[in-house]
């Protein structure tokens, strides 16, 4: 008997098909992970009254880890677009540059060192970039994005938040719409003080 209990609400949980899930940062597989302040400075109460939203932040390349070609640009400009809301107010994308290479993998690296030097060179605090996991429709035709966030003190690489996330669209939905909806929610666990 409990087995079927257990069973029934299993299937109940797989079926619910707008929920959100995402794997927390120890593993947990639940709602859209809460993003958490690490490494030596927060553990020192640095950040205490949250990360400052008038310090330099530069938006950094993504990597695309998915099977889709040509989203980390538009991923970048859509957080780009996000982040002001979100109490970041002095946000840079980084200036695209050319890379030439047979391999993606090795160009979505060389894009992001090159960003990570364009933003030592140019006083910025913080860094933003990611992964993008997953970016697909599913059999139902739901779009399916799969993203994670890092920020980095540029001064001295530490990764000081992170967090990820899966979101799941709607039939007929595009897959930048489920991108859009997933990074707000991401970003709103940002701990941003805008007021230093």
């Amino acid at each position: 008997m409990p087995r079927k209990i257990i069973l029934s609400i299993f299937a109940i949980l797989l079926l619910s098909g707008c929920q959100q899930f995402g794997i927390d940062s120890i593993g947990n597989i639940g709602k859209n992970s809460q993003g958490s302040l690490s490494g030596k400075a927060a553990s020192a109460g640095l950040y205490r009254e949250g990360l400052p939203g008038t310090a330099g932040w530069g938006v950094l390349p993504f990597i695309n880890r998915s099977e889709a070609t040509g989203v980390t640009i538009q991923v970048e400009r859509i957080l780009m677009v996000q982040l002001p809301s979100k109490g970041v107010t002095q946000a840079r994308l980084y200036p695209e540059s050319e890379v030439t290479t047979a391999s993606q993998r090795l160009a979505d690296a060389h894009r992001l060192q090159n960003g990570k030097q364009w933003a030592r060179l140019n006083e910025i605090s913080f860094s933003i970039t990611g992964e993008i996991d997953q970016w697909f429709y599913n059999d139902a035709g739901k779009p399916v994005v799969t993203l994670s966030i890092t920020v980095t003190d540029i001064r001295n690489g530490e990764v000081i938040w992170s967090t990820r996330g899966t979101g799941e669209g709607k039939q007929g939905d595009d897959l930048f719409d489920a991108c859009r909806t997933l990074l707000s929610d991401l970003l709103d666990s940002l701990p941003v003080n805008g007021q230093i």
